[in-house]
């Protein structure tokens, strides 16, 4: 005999506390993976930014030993640091491009966003350098280089003088998006002209204040 199928049974649904269920367990779960994964993805930035710092390296030393100088840095107004740095692409590419400093988004010329370059012209200074305008003069500003690199840096400097001179530096804003010697960090007062250069340490945190620094 065959059974016969009641058509008029309506569907189960699932109930309003089901639904809210689900969403509590979403929002749980969506709540422990989002940090992790903003976490994750800082990591794998501060971890290219090192790369292509070590890139940059090997490009300025081999300009350094083809010219028996280090490219220049000090910027005139109206340049760009990657058109400064672009004396390392062309014409002879000792770098395909300038490595993007993916932490800086500080003003609107992606031309400055790029990993900032520091040589002993723009650090120590006296020196003169050769611009779109023709040659500039560069004052001393080892004073300067004295205070930004104490305390972290004590090979270079011990507060009162400069224990070497042949050196550039290579930096990212870091995580925390900000250049260290111009913003202080939560609770300390002061500006440009009496913050140090503070390297960034990811045990302090992933998103920490400081710097990515490398020191040829």
């Amino acid at each position: 005999m065959t059974p016969v199928t009641n058509h008029n049974k309506k569907p189960k649904a699932f109930t309003l506390i089901e639904l809210l269920i689900v969403v509590a367990i979403i929002a749980i779960l969506a709540a422990i993976a989002v940090p992790n994964f903003l976490e994750a993805q800082t990591r794998s930035k501060v971890s290219r930014v090192q790369s292509d710092m070590r890139t940059m390296t090997t490009g300025i030393e081999s300009y350094r030993i083809d010219y028996n100088v280090l490219p220049r840095s000090h910027r005139v107004v109206g340049e760009t640091r990657e058109y400064v740095l672009s004396q390392i692409t062309t014409p002879i590419s000792y770098l395909s491009s300038i490595p993007q400093d993916p932490f800086n988004t500080v003003g609107d010329v992606r031309g400055n966003q790029i990993i900032t370059y520091w040589a002993p012209d723009y650090l120590l200074g006296e020196t003169t350098v050769q611009t779109l305008t023709g040659p500039v003069n560069i004052p001393s500003t080892r004073n300067r280089t004295i205070f930004w690199f104490y305390p972290s840096f004590p090979q270079i400097s011990d507060g009162n003088r400069l224990g070497r001179e042949d050196f550039y530096t290579l930096l990212s804003l870091g995580p925390d998006g900000n250049f260290s010697i111009l913003v202080p960090p939560e609770g300390v007062s002061g500006g440009f002209g009496s913050l140090p250069l503070t390297p960034y340490d990811p045990t302090n945190g992933t998103l920490s204040y400081g710097d990515i620094i490398r020191i040829n």
